[in-house]
């Protein structure tokens, strides 16, 4: 694949407080225009969201171990094709451009050898700090990339675990003690 731009992407994947929080990953362009999705997510999900489903093996909880690592396991990285019915496909994300031409192939690859080093320090996955936001956004850091997200666009764990609150939404966990002025 002859990369000619690489872009970030931010899909709208929920509300929190009533503010739209956004799931990053990066999408890569070749000179055909087929598209390559690279993203990071959770090695698994907890008990809590297993309950109830079933896979082609049967029962998820009849085998299921807490992993040491917490409950969602790793952080882990994974790519495949951007089109119509790809994981993270959404055709109105927003994006910004990071590089194009020469630049965008030199990137791509970066980028891919900064998601097997991140994969291979096996960084427990935390949806409210190291979560996949944070190492799509790490994995830019490592390639001497600062990006800005898309315009009116909230992240969570996009920048520095904690830096990054919602305008107005209290990002205390259960039992973390308040600072009453």
């Amino acid at each position: 694949m002859s990369v000619t731009r690489v872009e970030l992407m931010a899909s709208a994947a929920g509300k929190i407080g009533g503010v739209t929080w956004h799931h990053l990953f990066l999408v890569a362009t070749d000179e055909s225009g087929r598209q390559s999705c690279l993203r990071a997510g959770p090695q698994r999900l907890p008990i809590g969201k297993l309950a109830g489903r079933k896979s082609q093996h049967g029962d998820p909880l009849e085998d299921y171990e807490r992993p040491p690592e917490g409950p969602y396991g790793v952080i882990t990285f994974s790519t495949g094709a951007y089109a119509a019915g790809a994981f993270d496909f959404d055709p109105v994300a927003a994006d910004v451009t990071l590089a194009s031409a020469n630049a965008a192939a030199e990137l791509w690859d970066g980028l891919q050898q900064a998601a097997l080093a991140l994969g291979a320090e096996r960084i427990p996955y935390d949806p409210a700090g190291t979560g996949a936001n944070w190492a799509i956004m790490e994995a830019l850091r490592r390639c001497a990339v600062q990006a800005q997200l898309p315009p009116k666009r909230w992240a969570p764990g996009a920048g520095v675990p904690g830096d990054d609150p919602a305008p107005g939404v209290s990002t205390r966990r259960m039992g973390e003690a308040v600072v009453v002025a």
